[in-house]
């Protein structure tokens, strides 16, 4: 019974912890970014497309951890019911 609290606890914590990691290496890049530009606004437009490139990439880690969280959230369903 101890095994699925942890379980339990794990799965609930996840989620949240990904989110907040994910946030925050969201505003960093959009900081650096912000940065670059004004240093040279000449390269606005590949700082653009680096950015971008680094948020659909950090957005798609929360999407898998996302995907985990439903899986996991479904066998802890299973292990309790048992």
């Amino acid at each position: 019974m101890i095994a699925i609290a942890v379980f339990g606890s794990s799965v609930a914590l996840g989620l949240p912890m990904a989110v907040v990691f994910a946030s925050h290496a969201q505003s960093r890049a959009a900081v650096a970014a912000c940065e670059a530009v004004a240093r040279q606004p000449e390269a606005a437009g590949h700082v653009w497309r680096f950015l971008m490139l680094t948020l659909v990439l950090i957005e798609s880690l929360v999407i898998y951890a996302l995907v985990a969280f439903f899986v996991l959230q479904g066998l802890l369903a299973r292990m309790i019911v048992r």
